[in-house]
């Protein structure tokens, strides 16, 4: 979960941290164009003294903070907007210290201070930058800026607090493909068990597959959001696009941990609507109370001893003969009709332990 941050008006004496971003040539890099070869900032004590003396305290003309993490009161990275009059527009800028990137900091900086800027005056922020910044580009549309144009090889976003307020409901068709290109990666994942004819699955396959017994079951559950069964069905495996699978034997706490942390960083970064639907999906699943995530957990472990038992038993691990006599018995224990199912694939194990096929 991304920890809360803050605005923090800097004093003279907290100058050192400006001065350890623009030397550092990692959190610098994107201003290399401008301030070449690295981007950083030369002789930034001399800056750092003139934002103290013309920005701090300046606005709605000019505005300049910190981003400080309550957790602990360490700085992260800063914000600021100027105004630029013979335009009609505000200037603005977000830079989160390098070591601290990924987090989510840079949206939430963002949002702070967008709230700041339209609560002191502001009518209109304006960014641009390279349109290879992909990041930059979604962190921006999530919080609501609107694309108004790109020359140059230089994207222009710009906020109204109307757009602010009401976030953005959009998702633009690159930000859709994205996605796509992310997700096609689970075509290419291959999971532990094979086909009926050999072939290493995918996750993608077995995805489909838990999504098509979700939607063949809706008469057996009609109480049941089978529709919102099957979105949990199609995204549950998303986490795999970063880390591959790992067969459930084999995982540890730690392979959970990561897989979450760079699922839940790619979540954040997609288009408002989708990252919330995601987010809401993905919580309600994890806390398995809902008869929903139930059922989704039931169906992604029985397909699992369906795909073994469709698979050549030559292709099994010594210690699946047992496993998949007792795997996903306690998932199933909240509804007869699947444990109904699973006996019967119980049925179909043993019967092919004993062919040998």
């Amino acid at each position: 979960m991304t920890e809360t941050l803050t605005l923090y008006i800097p004093k003279p004496e907290d100058g050192w941290f400006y001065t350890k971003m623009m030397s550092d040539p990692e959190t610098m890099a994107y201003n290399a164009p401008w301030f070449p070869p690295d981007g950083c900032i030369p002789n930034p004590e001399a800056e750092w003294k003139r934002l103290c003396a013309d920005w701090i305290g300046a606005e709605p003309e000019r505005f300049y903070a910190y981003l400080r993490r309550t957790s602990d009161g360490a700085f992260v990275g800063d914000v600021n907007f100027h105004h630029t009059p013979e335009r009609g527009r505000w200037d603005m800028g977000v830079v989160i210290y390098a070591p601290e990137r990924g987090k989510g900091y840079g949206r939430q900086g963002l949002r702070l201070l967008a709230e700041h800027a339209f609560s002191h005056g502001v009518t209109r922020l304006h960014n641009e930058f390279e349109t290879t910044r992909d990041a930059a580009y979604r962190m921006h549309r999530a919080v609501g800026f609107r694309e108004t144009g790109r020359e140059n090889g230089a994207i222009m976003l710009e906020l109204t607090e109307n757009d602010f307020r009401k976030g953005n409901t959009h998702m633009e068709p690159r930000e859709f493909l994205d996605i796509l290109h992310v997700a096609e990666r689970l075509k290419d994942t291959p999971r532990h068990c094979t086909t009926s004819k050999g072939r290493r699955e995918s996750v993608a396959e077995h995805s489909f597959r838990i999504a098509l017994m979700a939607m063949l079951l809706r008469s057996e559950f009609p109480d049941l959001d089978i529709d919102k069964v099957t979105r949990m069905c199609l995204i549950h495996d998303l986490g795999e696009c970063f880390t591959g699978d790992i067969p459930t034997f084999l995982k540890t706490s730690a392979d959970e941990e990561t897989e979450e942390l760079l699922l839940d960083r790619w979540v954040r970064s997609l288009p408002a609507p989708v990252s919330q639907e995601l987010s809401t999906l993905y919580a309600e699943m994890n806390a398995q109370q809902t008869p929903e995530a139930k059922l989704w957990k039931a169906l992604d472990k029985l397909e699992a001893v369906i795909q073994h038992n469709e698979s050549p038993i030559e292709t099994w691990e010594p210690n699946e003969y047992e496993l998949n006599k007792t795997y996903a018995f306690d998932v199933v224990a909240f509804s007869d009709w699947l444990t109904a199912l699973r006996k019967e694939i119980y049925n179909d194990t043993i019967a092919k332990i004993e062919s040998g096929k």
